[in-house]
Protein backbone atom coordinates (compact mmCIF):
# COMPACT_ATOMS: atom_id res chain seq x y z
CA UNK A 1 0.00 0.00 0.00
CA UNK A 2 1.54 3.32 -1.05
CA UNK A 3 1.46 6.49 1.00
CA UNK A 4 2.17 10.03 -0.06
CA UNK A 5 5.34 11.55 1.42
CA UNK A 6 5.05 14.47 3.81
CA UNK A 7 6.65 17.65 2.42
CA UNK A 8 9.72 18.91 4.28
CA UNK A 9 9.43 22.49 5.50
CA UNK A 10 12.12 25.16 5.67
CA UNK A 11 12.61 24.34 9.34
CA UNK A 12 13.17 20.69 8.53
CA UNK A 13 10.90 19.34 11.21
CA UNK A 14 7.88 20.27 13.25
CA UNK A 15 6.61 22.87 10.78
CA UNK A 16 3.50 22.71 8.69
CA UNK A 17 3.47 23.36 4.95
CA UNK A 18 1.85 26.63 3.82
CA UNK A 19 -1.88 26.32 3.24
CA UNK A 20 -3.23 27.06 -0.22
CA UNK A 21 -6.62 28.70 -0.35
CA UNK A 22 -8.88 28.81 -3.36
CA UNK A 23 -10.25 32.22 -4.33
CA UNK A 24 -13.80 32.85 -3.26
CA UNK A 25 -16.29 33.68 -6.02
CA UNK A 26 -16.76 37.20 -4.63
CA UNK A 27 -13.07 38.07 -5.06
CA UNK A 28 -11.54 39.03 -8.36
CA UNK A 29 -9.01 36.50 -9.66
CA UNK A 30 -6.20 39.08 -9.84
CA UNK A 31 -6.75 40.25 -6.29
CA UNK A 32 -6.94 36.77 -4.77
CA UNK A 33 -3.84 35.62 -6.64
CA UNK A 34 -1.89 38.67 -5.51
CA UNK A 35 -3.22 38.31 -1.96
CA UNK A 36 -2.41 34.59 -1.70
CA UNK A 37 1.02 35.17 -3.23
CA UNK A 38 1.81 37.87 -0.67
CA UNK A 39 0.59 35.63 2.12
CA UNK A 40 2.76 32.77 0.84
CA UNK A 41 5.78 35.07 0.61
CA UNK A 42 5.08 36.37 4.12
CA UNK A 43 4.99 32.81 5.45
CA UNK A 44 8.20 31.95 3.66
CA UNK A 45 9.94 35.03 5.02
CA UNK A 46 8.71 34.21 8.54
CA UNK A 47 10.17 30.70 8.19
CA UNK A 48 13.50 32.09 6.93
CA UNK A 49 13.59 34.56 9.83
CA UNK A 50 13.12 31.74 12.33
CA UNK A 51 15.84 29.66 10.65
CA UNK A 52 18.26 32.62 10.71
CA UNK A 53 17.59 33.11 14.43
CA UNK A 54 18.08 29.38 15.11
CA UNK A 55 21.37 29.39 13.22
CA UNK A 56 22.57 32.43 15.15
CA UNK A 57 21.84 30.76 18.46
CA UNK A 58 23.27 27.39 17.37
CA UNK A 59 26.72 28.67 16.39
CA UNK A 60 28.21 31.96 17.68
CA UNK A 61 30.37 32.22 14.54
CA UNK A 62 27.18 32.64 12.49
CA UNK A 63 25.52 35.16 14.81
CA UNK A 64 26.63 38.35 13.01
CA UNK A 65 25.71 37.17 9.51
CA UNK A 66 22.48 35.57 10.68
CA UNK A 67 21.48 38.81 12.39
CA UNK A 68 22.04 40.69 9.12
CA UNK A 69 19.92 38.11 7.30
CA UNK A 70 17.16 38.51 9.90
CA UNK A 71 17.26 42.31 9.50
CA UNK A 72 17.01 41.95 5.72
CA UNK A 73 14.05 39.63 6.10
CA UNK A 74 12.32 42.13 8.38
CA UNK A 75 12.92 44.83 5.75
CA UNK A 76 11.32 42.60 3.11
CA UNK A 77 8.34 41.89 5.37
CA UNK A 78 7.85 45.62 5.94
CA UNK A 79 8.02 46.29 2.20
CA UNK A 80 5.26 43.73 1.60
CA UNK A 81 2.81 45.37 3.99
CA UNK A 82 3.67 49.03 3.32
CA UNK A 83 1.38 50.55 0.69
CA UNK A 84 3.22 52.07 -2.28
CA UNK A 85 3.70 55.83 -2.07
CA UNK A 86 2.66 57.99 -5.03
CA UNK A 87 5.53 59.62 -6.91
CA UNK A 88 5.60 63.41 -6.37
CA UNK A 89 4.88 65.48 -9.51
CA UNK A 90 8.41 66.95 -9.43
CA UNK A 91 9.91 63.45 -9.81
CA UNK A 92 7.63 62.22 -12.59
CA UNK A 93 9.20 62.19 -16.07
CA UNK A 94 8.23 64.96 -18.46
CA UNK A 95 6.51 63.81 -21.64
Amino acid sequence: MATTPTPVTAQGQGGTPPARSAPSPSQGQGQSTQQSEATGIQRLLANWYQVAKQMASADPRLASGAEKVAQGIQEMQTALVTPPQPTPMAQQPQV
